[in-house]
């Protein structure tokens, strides 16, 4: 009777720690930048997303319309969950509007999943991919332990916003070329306006326009530029992994078109 008592003692603490606040945790419970545990959810994440991108590119064109549907689903299933556990639990607040990039990315996708309509899709891979590979390899949610639903749904998401992404393009379905680089500059311009604008009437820091996030690019940034120069400069950088990412992207392209070729021969 002690036994099942205590067993139960501790599943009742494991579900609410489950469901704890970052603040409401001791300092070092959460996991290092680049430690086992961050390394493994990448090694993981870059399996997934190689094995579904290869099974996801073998499909045939009515299949992998079913598939995007069911993404179209998973998406906004993936940002009301977070948001309905952070209400019930009480810390939902203003700073978990769906304004940051990767919050947007899962509405994004999903607009593509259902319409397929190209300026979404060079959006969501030309600046959604490449921000959620940053937010993994850099994330904000280090002061979670590994046994919490803000940890896990950070990887997740995250990773599924990758990996949707890499098997776009795996089927060639949105291949960016440089006639598209406008589309993620423009929308660049105009999202720094408008969320440092929102920002400044909610006082949150979207897009870490306002401060950067730490331990990733944005403080070297920052560091550099200082206060009165930071928004420039970060605009700068993120045009600048924009391009490499398209430098890229088209390099492959161009790789996997010519050994197709080679093979139909």
């Amino acid at each position: 009777m002690n036994k099942s008592r205590f067993i139960l003692k501790r599943l009742v603490q494991n579900m609410k720690d489950f469901f704890m606040f970052e603040t409401e945790f001791p300092i070092g419970s959460g996991f290092t930048l680049f430690g086992p545990c961050h390394l493994i959810w990448l090694f993981c994440i870059a399996v997934f997303t190689g094995i579904s991108a290869h099974m996801y590119k073998e499909q045939g064109k009515e299949r992998r319309r079913k598939l995007n549907h069911v993404m179209g689903i998973v998406f906004p299933a993936i940002a009301i969950y977070r948001d309905v556990v952070l209400m019930l639990t009480g810390h939902f607040d203003r700073g978990f509007l769906p304004f940051h990039l990767c919050s947007m990315a899962l509405w994004i996708a999903a607009l593509y999943a259902w319409t397929e309509q190209r300026f979404l899709g060079v959006i969501y891979i030309l600046l959604c991919v490449p921000g959620a590979v940053g937010a993994l390899l850099f994330p904000n949610w280090d002061a979670y332990p590994l046994f919490n639903y803000m940890h896990i749904h950070g990887f997740i998401s995250h990773g599924l916003i990758v990996a949707f992404g890499i098997w776009l393009i795996a089927a060639g379905r949105v291949i960016p070329g440089w006639r598209d680089f406008w589309i993620p500059m423009i929308f660049g311009i105009v999202g720094f306006f408008v969320i440092h604008w929102i920002n400044g009437i909610l006082g949150t820091n979207f897009w870490f326009l306002d401060s950067p996030s730490h331990g990733s690019p944005t403080v070297w940034i920052f560091e550099i530029t200082g206060d009165r120069w930071y928004m420039a400069g970060y605009f700068l950088f993120c045009m600048v992994v924009v391009a490499v990412w398209q430098l890229m992207l088209g390099f492959t392209h161009k790789l996997l078109t010519q050994r197709k070729n080679l093979q139909g021969k």
